[in-house]
């Protein structure tokens, strides 16, 4: 059985077989083949899966295909006002592809095969106007986008036509947080890093006018105000899961949670026990079927600045707790993935066409590729030019 990539270039798409070079067996035995490497706790909140890395003893390609469907390739609309450029978030949904904002670009919505439809709001200080931002939500079924800028006391709202809707204000301005808005029930989600003294929830459920109908107190999970720390949200599986990954000033230990509405808890469901001192840099991040984390150190850049080592990473299996460490490979392109990227269930990388193009040469020097395979790849590489808008590469989760 072969997996499957599909190319589109702006209104033009076409279905293309397999260029993945691993079968569906072989990544299986993939996974078959890691040592166990976490266990179950029993918690009076549930289960929860705890990873001891020290039982890891290799670090494996993973395809991903294992994890996905078929590929598809889209090339954003050239046009000078659809302009993305630099690093950016990326939402896919059913018929749309929205691009967060870059420094003084607004966000961009894009119909599924790359044709641009409007931007979304303006980068500025004014009403409906916004300047960093950090999460977003576009609910194409409710003709919704929404924007939770940085350091800010509401959402904004815009439909998906570019037009501003009424704001949805949270009472409270959140240095850094993410959220799930409920359309259909007039309901907000919010999670929020939960600065000591000043804000008193680390997730809380409001209307859309700003009442809180219930929250849940930091306790533990207070945090130092330092705006190194973020606040995790992948957003592939039905849970509502939250992460605060916390590096300044001190790495903490931490589990991935699920936010339980009925009974207005949190729930810790993975966990890593770090065997050193000092603990790395740490996240997780949940699919439908693994964990997923990453580890670094910190790397001092300047008196006051600091950056990270390249992370470390590594799969748990839920059901066999069977795991390794990993490198994350594109094997529908015979590229590796540029970084693991996992969110609104599906693989997303939005990268610069000369990017995609050189990883795509490099490619080309594998000299066991078949000729069907190689003609494949070549004809995307000499389709893409330095001019081009960005390149949209995803896949969606397998359930």
């Amino acid at each position: 059985m072969r997996t499957k990539v599909s190319f589109s270039w702006q209104a033009l798409a076409v279905a293309l077989t397999a260029v993945g070079m691993v079968s569906c067996s072989d990544t299986k035995n993939v996974m078959t083949d890691m040592p166990v490497i976490a266990e179950r706790v029993q918690l009076p909140t549930g289960d929860l899966i705890a990873c001891d890395l020290s039982k890891a003893n290799d670090t494996v390609d993973i395809p991903l295909s294992l994890l996905t469907e078929e590929l598809q390739v889209v090339k954003l609309d050239n046009r000078d006002e659809a302009l993305v450029g630099g690093w950016v978030r990326t939402t896919v949904s059913d018929n749309y592809i929205l691009v967060s904002n870059n420094k003084q670009v607004p966000y961009k919505l894009f119909k599924r095969n790359g044709e641009f439809v409007c931007s979304i709001g303006s980068y500025g200080q004014g009403p409906d106007e916004y300047m960093n931002t950090y999460a977003e939500q576009l609910d194409e079924k409710h003709n919704r986008i929404y924007i939770l800028p940085w350091q800010s006391d509401r959402i904004l709202v815009f439909d998906l036509k570019g037009n501003p809707q009424p704001n949805i204000p949270l009472g409270v301005r959140v240095g850094k947080g993410k959220f799930r808005v409920n359309t259909s029930d007039s309901t907000v989600t919010v999670t929020a890093l939960p600065f000591e003294s000043i804000i008193n929830e680390v997730v809380w459920v409001q209307d859309m006018h700003g009442k809180r109908i219930q929250s849940v107190a930091p306790r533990h999970l207070t945090v130092p105000r330092d705006y190194s720390n973020e606040v995790y949200d992948a957003r592939n599986t039905s849970d509502y899961d939250v992460m605060l990954c916390v590096i300044m000033p001190d790495t903490r230990p931490d589990s991935l949670y699920h936010y339980n509405y009925e009974k207005n808890q949190l729930e810790p469901k993975f966990t890593v026990r770090f065997n050193q001192d000092p603990i790395p840099w740490h996240g997780f991040y949940e699919l439908p079927h693994h964990f997923i984390g990453d580890a670094s150190f910190p790397v001092q850049v300047s008196k006051t600045s600091w950056t990270s080592s390249e992370p470390v990473c590594y799969i748990v299996d839920k059901e066999t707790l069977k795991g390794n460490f990993m490198r994350l490979r594109n094997d529908y392109l015979n590229i590796p993935a540029p970084w693991i990227s996992f969110s609104n269930g599906y693989h997303v990388a939005n990268m610069e066409p000369l990017t995609l193009k050189d990883r795509l040469e490099k490619a080309l020097e594998d000299k066991e590729l078949s000729d069907e395979v190689r003609s494949r790849i070549q004809s995307l590489h000499d389709d893409i030019d330095e001019n081009d808008n960005n390149i949209v590469l995803f896949a969606k989760l397998k359930n």
